[in-house]
């Protein structure tokens, strides 16, 4: 089940593009990176109230509404795909990210899991005492690993790091992070219940 599979098609759709539209601010999160982020905020034991992450999400700017219906509608989305991706941590087997999928030269599509990782790492700012204490732990932060690599790697100062500036180029080893990142997800909010 993907996360977003609780969402009616249409409001996802319209939570995309207004994420994605250009009249947003630049700091403010797209669906993927948003997805990522309420990840860890479902993973995160210690309550975040809404108004400081949804000022994270918007990047501390006012995101736009033409008026308050739409931010109603707008702000209930992003409440159901919290709620979404907490069931299916909660209830299934399988975790799916919502990933965001492009082409390569050849048209082939190719998971890009970026954005989402950036946005599961930005969370872990609003709680770092607790994330911290994964960081610090040696089983726990081999499940945080692949996210932050992919969410570090193309950083300038992250080029001196062998590993992180092969995931750039070796598919073998990003589709190795990329399926360690769903389950390691489920170990990190099974921990944290």
């Amino acid at each position: 089940m993907n996360n977003a599979a609780q969402l009616d098609e249409d409001g996802l759709v319209r939570l995309e593009e207004f994420l994605g539209s250009e009249q947003r601010p630049q700091e403010c999160m797209v669906l993927d990176e948003l997805d990522g982020f309420l990840t860890a905020l479902v993973c995160t034991p210690d309550d975040v109230p809404a108004g400081e992450w949804l000022a994270e999400v918007w990047g501390g700017e006012n995101p736009g509404f033409a008026d308050e219906c739409e931010e109603r509608d707008i702000v209930e989305l992003i409440f159901a795909l919290r709620r979404s991706i907490e069931e299916e941590l909660r209830d299934s087997d399988v975790f799916e990210p919502m990933w965001y999928v492009g082409l390569d030269d050849e048209d082939n599509e190719v998971v890009e899991p970026e954005g989402w990782c950036s946005g599961f790492m930005r969370a872990t700012q609003l709680r770092s005492a607790y994330w911290d204490r994964l960081f610090e732990s040696d089983e726990q932060y081999l499940w945080l690993a692949p996210i932050i690599a992919f969410a570090v790697y193309q950083l300038p100062e992250s080029a001196e790091d062998p590993m992180l500036a092969q995931l750039g180029s070796d598919q073998s080893l990003r589709d190795e992070f990329i399926n360690a990142i769903p389950p390691a997800v489920q170990d990190i909010y099974r921990s944290s219940k």
